[in-house]
């Protein structure tokens, strides 16, 4: 293999793939990258066999080849490499790889391209499309909901459901849920569980001026086709959670309050919430006024925040981190808080001003109070 790429080009495609590399795994191979080089094309390579990336970039090919280098040497020397710059890079025998850039040259023992796993992207099944900025936002409202424990790997996952041409992505952790809807140009049905590390790796490659992106679902496996990248994962089995049945209406208090005034004034609680295992926060809601209250044994602190309420007073306690990851994410300058009761869920929603009242709404996120005494 003899060629010559542009760093920023090489450095790209080695940070899309380096997170599929596997750190742990019985296969050494795995710790590796593989790179092939055919057709002007630099094709970078990377799979833990649950997750696997391929990426393509334009290069000059002097001579085809194909080997195996350890990603995070690799990926730290050419990320050193002067920005916008010409790489040269040549294989020789017994799978050493040569790379020369200006005054910097390295030579790095590689392994040979015949020992890398060769079929972990073939995956056949449902094909739809769907715009780069759609799947974004409904990965961006949910993800942050999944569990980071694997007492219930199911819950690790995001539920992506598509009936009636509408996309709905859902996750929970036993403690809150998201659920993100959108209108897609699909007649079928999916619904399939995709680990929250794949969709976390989309969010991080999908790019503004990305065209439509092909996502393929089969009954293991789940892939997604972008400009030039792809990404194929396995899907999580079992039965997820009826989240339908979990969303609620018959709501005792409803109180608006813009975005930026509950944030900002969570986020201060918080400093001295984060003493408590729960993060406790109180919201005590009377009239037109939130007042939030955090204390611990280094003091407390106490903000009022103007609302619109209708209903009961209530008072209630939350994890302020739940709370932060909802309105750190969201977009609309106002939020509601559907309340039940002080021991029932609360129901989070953002508040549009130009959809109509008899839409249904595209993202709820809902979250368990702490019991306070």
């Amino acid at each position: 293999m003899k060629i010559k790429v542009n760093q920023n080009d090489l450095n790209k495609s080695i940070n899309i793939v380096q997170k599929a590399v596997s750190s742990r795994t019985p296969l050494p191979i795995l710790s590796g990258i593989l790179i092939e080089a055919k057709d002007n094309m630099l094709i970078l390579t990377a799979t833990d066999l649950e997750l696997g990336i391929k990426t393509y970039s334009p290069c000059e090919v002097e001579e085809e080849g194909s080997i195996v280098v350890h990603a995070k040497l690799i990926g730290d020397f050419v990320r050193k490499l002067p920005s916008n710059s010409y790489v040269h890079i040549e294989t020789t025998e017994n799978n050493n790889m040569e790379i020369k850039c200006l005054n910097s040259e390295i030579n790095i023992l590689g392994n040979s391209s015949e020992e890398y796993p060769n079929d972990t992207f073939n995956n056949e099944g449902n094909i739809f499309k769907i715009k780069p900025d759609k799947l974004r936002s409904l990965i961006k409202y949910t993800y942050f909901a999944t569990a980071q424990d694997n007492i219930k790997p199911i819950f690790t996952g995001c539920l992506i459901e598509i009936k009636n041409n509408i996309c709905t992505f859902v996750a929970l952790d036993g403690y809150r849920m998201a659920v993100k809807k959108d209108k897609i140009d699909y007649d079928g049905e999916v619904s399939v569980i995709v680990p929250s590390k794949t969709l976390v790796e989309i969010l991080r490659i999908i790019e503004e001026d990305t065209d439509n992106l092909e996502i393929i679902v089969s009954e293991s496996h789940i892939s997604f086709k972008l400009d030039n990248t792809i990404i194929i994962s396995n899907l999580l089995e079992g039965k997820f959670i009826d989240y339908e049945g979990i969303i609620k209406d018959n709501y005792v208090t409803v109180a608006s309050v813009e975005t930026s005034d509950i944030r900002d004034s969570i986020e201060r609680a918080s400093l001295l919430a984060k003493d408590d295992k729960n993060n406790l926060v109180i919201l005590d809601i009377k009239e037109n006024n939130m007042q939030i209250n955090s204390a611990s044994e280094f003091g407390n602190v106490e903000e009022n925040v103007p609302i619109e309420k209708n209903g009961e007073d209530i008072k209630i306690g939350f994890n302020s981190k739940y709370l932060l990851d909802f309105l750190k994410v969201i977009e609309s300058e106002q939020v509601s808080l559907n309340l039940i009761g002080k021991n029932n869920p609360c129901f989070m929603k953002e508040i549009n001003e130009e959809k109509e009242e008899q839409e249904e709404d595209d993202f709820i996120y809902m979250v368990l109070p702490v019991r306070i005494s």
